[in-house]
């Protein structure tokens, strides 16, 4: 890797340490009943927890704080800090000492799940933005992917950065660990809008995820600066997102022996299983960047993509009986937007000429034997309705022309996934038995066949070639369907 810039850190760690920190500060809120408290707040694993020791008066009834709600974003300060809560972002409960207890202090607490220097978000916009991103440990994951190595002023490892292109603005996705703390973190290169921001930064820690099985969602921090170079902090701001998601499906690797099961009953077979896995190390390669970058942009642009890979994720962690119906959802919407790039149209059985011929004869025979009386209304608007629909085409025909669309050929295995979708869907399972044995290996081969079709819709639209873990093919020894392929699958 190259070395490409120089990126400074302790500024962004000083801010992160110090929005974490244990503290009580003063609630500046116009709640009749908590205004001018102090509110101690610590960093727990998600969030902040938060607490009140609220002084009961005269004629107070508890059903008064039986449900705490602050309309309007708060200010908490102190001497050294100032901080704000924006609104239905701390969730407070009492709870009461004990009876025997003389003390009638009432402990208020809960959680905060945004906390920021600034009064309000549109005061990051118009600067330099980094969002910091803790993780338990990305374990070198962008290394997978050609990009640069990068400088910095702390003894930081992990110095890998890509360069992400998405509508012709650059930002800079990088990876440090430092004290035995992990982050991930994005970088813009010209002053942006903060929204806009999260969306970037949504759809680049998505396509990590897609790439290698686990999307980090749980919290982060946006910073703002006046310069590109971060040497100062202007605001700071923590929001826990989602759930993150560990499904630890990745579908590229660049350590073939990741993949290889190298145990052998004697040093002959371990051998030959080492001249099997060195045959990869010139095909299996790093991602190039634009291929990344192009990932990245196709999940901001479409909506529909991106909630399909989100589907996707979670299905990895569905229990089988509902995996497939994950996959079938996700599969649809791809289609739908590769069709929609390409104004394809649904493809029918036979031409709008031929239709016509065979509908007036349908309709025909209709009138015949239900001729249009009262007695007949309800029965022939059924029967017209099938027939006007006759030449649609079924739901795995839409499918297969989304292939077309990328030049991929699906051989018949892969047709028969695509066409227990229609079952996957109205809670059956496509099986030819009912033993729990069959029944799950059989299942679980068509999700792992869908789920390796739906990384070749997405990845040969963003012009990918290149090899991808063949799951079909790695567990065929629990779906005992051996399709004599390799363990990477060239698209």
């Amino acid at each position: 890797m190259l070395y490409m810039t120089h990126k400074t850190l302790n500024t962004t760690i000083e801010a992160i340490d110090a929005i974490k920190e244990s503290q009580t500060l003063k609630l500046e809120t116009e709640h009749y009943l908590l205004k001018n408290y102090d509110i101690s707040i610590d960093k727990v694993e998600k969030g902040y927890s938060a607490k009140i020791l609220f002084k009961p008066f005269s004629g107070y009834s508890s059903s008064q704080m039986h449900f705490i709600e602050f309309p309007k974003p708060i200010k908490l300060s102190s001497e050294k800090s100032t901080y704000f809560i924006p609104e239905n972002s701390i969730h407070l409960n009492q709870h009461f000492t004990d009876f025997n207890n003389d003390d009638p202090t009432i402990e208020i607490t809960g959680s905060i799940d945004k906390l920021s220097t600034a009064e309000d978000d549109s005061n990051f916009d118009g600067k330099y933005l980094r969002l910091v991103v803790p993780v338990i440990s990305s374990q070198g994951k962008l290394r997978n992917v050609r990009g640069w190595s990068y400088k910095t002023d702390l003894p930081a490892k992990d110095g890998n950065l890509i360069k992400v292109i998405i509508n012709n603005s650059e930002y800079h996705f990088f990876e440090f660990q430092i004290d035995k703390n992990s982050y991930l973190v994005i970088d813009t290169t010209s002053i942006c809008n903060t929204q806009i921001f999260k969306n970037v930064s949504h759809a680049i820690l998505l396509a990590l995820g897609f790439l290698y099985g686990n999307v980090y969602l749980d919290e982060g921090f946006i910073l703002s600066s006046e310069t590109a170079e971060f040497t100062q902090i202007s605001d700071i701001s923590f929001s826990t997102y989602r759930e993150s998601m560990m499904t630890g499906y990745r579908i590229h690797t660049t350590n073939a022996y990741s993949v290889y099961n190298m145990t052998g009953k004697d040093e002959i077979e371990i051998e030959a299983k080492e001249v099997e896995v060195k045959k990869w190390i010139n095909d299996i390669v790093a991602i190039e960047e634009p291929i990344f970058s192009g990932l990245c942009e196709l999940f901001y642009n479409n909506e529909p993509i991106s909630r399909a890979v989100i589907v996707t994720l979670q299905g990895n962690l569905l229990a089988l009986e509902i995996k497939g119906s994950a996959y079938s959802l996700a599969l649809e919407a791809i289609t739908a937007v590769l069709m929609g790039e390409n104004d394809e149209k649904r493809p029918k059985p036979v031409t709008k000429e031929v239709f016509k011929e065979l509908k007036d004869k349908f309709l025909g025979t209709l009138d015949e034997i239900l001729p249009p009386d009262a007695g007949n209304e309800t029965a022939r608007k059924i029967f017209k309705s099938r027939i006007e629909n006759l030449n649609s085409p079924t739901n795995a025909d839409k499918l297969q022309k989304s292939f077309d669309l990328i030049n991929y050929k699906l051989n018949d295995y892969e047709q028969s996934a695509l066409r227990a979708r229609d079952k996957f869907q109205h809670g059956e399972l496509p099986v030819s038995d009912n033993s729990d044995d069959i029944v799950f290996q059989e299942v679980y081969f068509m999700t792992l066949i869908m789920h390796r079709l739906i990384y070749t819709l997405i990845l040969k639209r963003i012009g990918y070639s290149g090899y991808i873990i063949n799951y079909p093919q790695l567990h065929s020894n629990i779906t005992r369907r051996n399709l004599g392929e390799e363990l990477f699958y060239k698209l």
